[in-house]
């Protein structure tokens, strides 16, 4: 069980976000929202001190600066004799960097992210990066949903705020369960199973010989491999969806849709556009194939897609509080039924999204359409026969 939630905490009054360090009596200023990072770690309290000088020596390499470190406050007096005997210390940081430009520090803090992963193993030490990201805090483990609220404490704390909520609960049936596999991961949560994903973590490792990107130029070798080892099929597509989302110049629903996307090949009543943008696209990547429903955030997006096969349970309701609830079935979340003005389901290949940017929900039709008029998909196709 675990949750994904905004990395906003609670303003001072001088537009700064201030947070009270576990076991200090004084304050950190943090700088302004979408300036800093913020993620939490899974290690050892042997090994930690080490491990985390040798991020903080990795991050000012890359024009970085750590602003703090902070023990996760917890309660495992609730959690099973299991989860216990495998709980890790967890630790959350806090980074910065000089630049402004929020999408530029987030390549940076991605890139960080990323080589802290591959660095900074050291056998016999436990280390895992939840997350590490401008927008979004995971908060997850060996949990039922009820131990979630009881374990972390920041969840009831009243200076923690959200505008966006991604919850999972999973019982694993594929892989063994572990802290480090709960959902949701850096980018998704996915119920289901990537029946394709042999050949996608192959076609992926192939890429990376042929791979380059102008904004990252020779260090995109440094990011590689991009499918981290030992993860399970949910782990390997997020690793995936986080890489085309900060490497692809693409948006995250752009990237969910290229990785998920429609049965396009013999479908008379789609837009050619569209269709050519599909054909397009799987030159790129092809697909991650379920029965699948993916849900995912980047804290401005959030939203789900069903897989072509259309295999898995999505229901969602829009209630007159401007609120959106999506369940992978009825009943999970009770609504007031006089408050609930839309109530629908996902269809094979749909995708649900919700932009708290522009403070709405996003029609299937709307978004592919824009997304497949983005660029001259027809004209490219037309250059390459």
């Amino acid at each position: 069980m675990s949750i994904k939630n905004s990395a906003q905490l609670k303003e001072d009054g001088t537009g700064n976000s201030a947070n009270k360090m576990n076991g200090s009596s004084h304050q950190i200023d943090l700088p302004p929202f979408g300036q800093y990072a913020t993620g939490i770690f899974f290690l050892d309290k042997l090994h930690h001190e080490g491990i985390e000088n040798k991020f903080t020596n990795l991050a000012e390499s890359l024009g970085l600066s750590v602003i703090c470190w902070r023990t996760v406050p917890t309660n495992n007096s609730t959690i099973g004799q299991v989860a216990r005997n495998s709980e890790p210390y967890m630790r959350q940081v806090f980074v910065t960097g000089d630049n402004t430009d929020e999408n530029h520090l987030a390549r940076q803090i991605f890139v960080l992210r990323k080589r802290a992963s591959h660095e900074l193993v050291v056998p016999g030490a436990r280390f895992y990066i939840c997350s590490l990201s401008l927008r979004t805090i995971v908060y997850k483990g060996l949990l039922t949903s009820n131990q979630l609220w009881e374990y972390f404490k920041d969840l009831s704390n009243p200076a923690f705020t959200t505008y966006l909520a991604l919850v999972h609960t999973r019982f694993s049936t594929n892989t063994f369960p572990s802290w480090e596999r709960a959902h949701p991961l850096r980018v998704l949560a996915h119920n289901g199973e990537i029946n394709t994903l042999r050949g996608n973590v192959n076609l992926m490792k192939a890429r990376e010989g042929v791979m380059k990107s102008e904004l990252f130029g020779d260090d995109l070798k440094k990011l590689y491999p991009v499918v981290e080892p030992n993860l399970s099929d949910s782990g390997s597509a997020d690793c995936v969806l986080e890489f085309l989302l900060h490497c692809g110049n693409r948006s995250l629903p752009e990237a969910v849709m290229t990785m998920v996307p429609e049965a396009w090949h013999n479908d008379p009543t789609m837009p050619k556009e569209k269709r050519d943008y599909y054909q397009w696209a799987s030159c790129a990547m092809e697909p991650w194939d379920g029965p699948a429903l993916v849900t995912f955030t980047d804290g401005r997006y959030i939203g789900a897609i069903l897989d072509r096969n259309g295999l898995r349970p999505s229901r969602f309701y829009v209630t007159n509080e401007n609120i959106l609830v999506m369940a992978s079935e009825v009943g999970v979340y009770d609504v007031d039924p006089e408050k609930v003005i839309l109530k629908s389901r996902l269809k094979p290949g749909r995708m649900l999204l919700v932009d708290t940017l522009e403070k709405r929900m996003i029609e299937d039709v709307e978004l592919k359409l824009k997304i497949a008029r983005s660029r001259p998909h027809s004209q490219w196709l037309k250059e390459m026969k």
